[in-house]
Formats: C-alpha cells, sequence, structure tokens
C-alpha cells in the first residue's frame, strides 16, 4: 500500500476578509458535501453570525459524479469561504472557482497521508492498472481529528472575532473524537485477523484504525460491477484466504456482492460510509459507533 502526503490547497485572497458577504444578515460559510458540513457545524456551534451551508445536499453521497448546479453557483458566490475535503474528491470544483475569484478555499486533507489504490480500466481485452489517491480520509478518526484541526485554523485566519467561539468549540470536538478514537480499541484488539471484501473505497480508510484486512475492493459507488471473470476470481479469493465478511455500503445498488454471498456462504454487512445524514453534531461519532458495533459482531 503506497502513502504520498496530501496536497495543500489554502487558498487566500488578500481583501475578502475585509468585506464579508452576508446571506439575510449572516456571513455564508459552504461546504463542499457531508463530513466536513458536520465538521464545520460543530466548530461554528453557537456563533448565530455565521451560516453553514451544505453544497452537496445532506444526501448526495460521495461526489465523484457530481455536477454543480445553478444553486452551487449561488451558493459560492454568496459564501465568504468554501471548506473543502481535498485529495482529489472536488476535483470538479476547479473551473467553478476559477471564476469566484475572492473566495477562501479551507481544504481539510492538507498533511494527511492518503492511501493509493490500484485503479481498472477494462478496454477491450486490455486491462490498465493505475494508482489514484482513496479521498475517502473522513473515515479513519485520526484523519478526522486532523481534518477538523485544518479547518479550525482556516477559520481563526477568516474569522479572528470568533477566535475564543472556535477554539472552546474545537477542544469540546476533539475531546468527543478522542473518546471515540478510544473505543476503537475495543476493535482493534480482536479484528486483526478478520480478512473481508469491501464495495466502498472509504473503508480503506475504516480499515486502517481498526486493523482488519480487505483482501479486495470493488469501487461501486463508481458505478462499477465486477466482470463474470472477475467475480469468479474474487469466489477464490474468499474461499482460499478465509474471507470472512462483505462489506456494502447502505446505498449499494449492484448484484455482485449478493452473488459472492450466496455462492460462498459469506455474509454481507452494511456499515455506513458517512457520506450522507442527519444534521446532528454527535452525527459523525453515532456513525462511527454502529460502525463497531457491526465489526465486533462479526468479529465475534
Amino acid at each position: 500500500m503506497c502513502v504520498v502526503l496530501a496536497l495543500t490547497l489554502l487558498i487566500f485572497s488578500g481583501c475578502a476578509g475585509n468585506t464579508p458577504k452576508t446571506q439575510e444578515g449572516k456571513i455564508t460559510v459552504a461546504t463542499s458535501f457531508y463530513p466536513v458540513y458536520i465538521f464545520t457545524l460543530n466548530l461554528l456551534n453557537g456563533i448565530e453570525e455565521v451560516n453553514v451551508e451544505c453544497m452537496a445536499e445532506q444526501s448526495a453521497g460521495c461526489l465523484h459524479d457530481y455536477t454543480l448546479t445553478a444553486k452551487d453557483a449561488k451558493l459560492l458566490s454568496d459564501a465568504q469561504v468554501l471548506i473543502i475535503n481535498g485529495a482529489g474528491m472536488e476535483s470538479f470544483l476547479q473551473d467553478a472557482l476559477e471564476g469566484v475569484g475572492n473566495l477562501n478555499v479551507i481544504d481539510s486533507s492538507l498533511n494527511i497521508e492518503l492511501i493509493c489504490d490500484e485503479e481498472h480500466h477494462h478496454e477491450d481485452e486490455h486491462n490498465e492498472h493505475h494508482h489514484h489517491e482513496n479521498s475517502h480520509i473522513w473515515l479513519s478518526v485520526k484523519n478526522a481529528k486532523k481534518q477538523v484541526e485544518n479547518i479550525k485554523n482556516g477559520l481563526v485566519k477568516e474569522f479572528p472575532r470568533y477566535k475564543n467561539k472556535i477554539e472552546e468549540n474545537y477542544s469540546d470536538y476533539i475531546e468527543r473524537l478522542d473518546a471515540l478514537q478510544e473505543e476503537q480499541k475495543t476493535v482493534l484488539s480482536g479484528s486483526k485477523a478478520l480478512n473481508t471484501i469491501s464495495f466502498h473505497g472509504a473503508f480503506e480508510y475504516l480499515a486502517l484504525d481498526l486493523g482488519f484486512n480487505i483482501s479486495a475492493t470493488i469501487e461501486s459507488d463508481e458505478g462499477y460491477e465486477p466482470s463474470a471473470k472477475e467475480l469468479a476470481s474474487l469466489s477464490n479469493k474468499i474461499k482460499n484466504h478465509n474471507i470472512k465478511a462483505l462489506f456494502i455500503a447502505p446505498d449499494y445498488s449492484g448484484s455482485s456482492a449478493e452473488i459472492l454471498g450466496r455462492e460462498t456462504n459469506t455474509e454481507i454487512y452494511v456499515l455506513n460510509p458517512f457520506i450522507s445524514g442527519e444534521e446532528e453534531l454527535t452525527a459523525y461519532e453515532d456513525i462511527m459507533k454502529d460502525n463497531y458495533r457491526i465489526i465486533l459482531k462479526e468479529v465475534k
């Protein structure tokens, strides 16, 4: 597994902070999608003058195939700052940001090590193999804490008048995330012998935190389905490598997991990649704890 450092994308326009953009009398902070939306809500909690908006609706999921809407363009125009996941997740925003000259961007992936995945391209009878950085960094609590820190640092620089409250919120949130990280030890103590196959790229970071092994990842969140030949190869891998679980996301709509589960008598478990959900400050902890319970069920 190769590891690289995430590129820095922390853009600050010289005069943007002097003239806050407002919406209904409030300063608008835009976030790209659900994970960074929840992180930002926690950091700006209780600051009534700031309005936090999620660009991609909370039910949109990952942004691999996302297309900007007129509503998104309006939000970017109204916002003083945009907070992104980074690590390549929002590559579709590059052209849009060029047209919004005074929008400050905070990249939450700054200085986070990225997992490199092998990417398969099928053309005729030839298979091409490339590597790309896995952008689902928030499924590691260690990474999530660093994302929260990066967002906090950017917000304090952007809104120095709210520094004390942002720092207070940051301390409270990190304390909760520390407790969540401590809870991982219960899973870590028994999961090192767990071999799985994943149908979502986000679970690679969860496996890194919890110590279990993902023998193969099928990028179902990008609409990919294995061929019959690949299914046969995966079936053999399950039988020969003591694969005990198939992990899918709640919105999984493919058929390959069911086929593999049926042919190999392997259980299918639903893990939540935290790409959509409710507007709750504790949403991240709640979903991660549910994932831990599911994995503990399999480990035992």
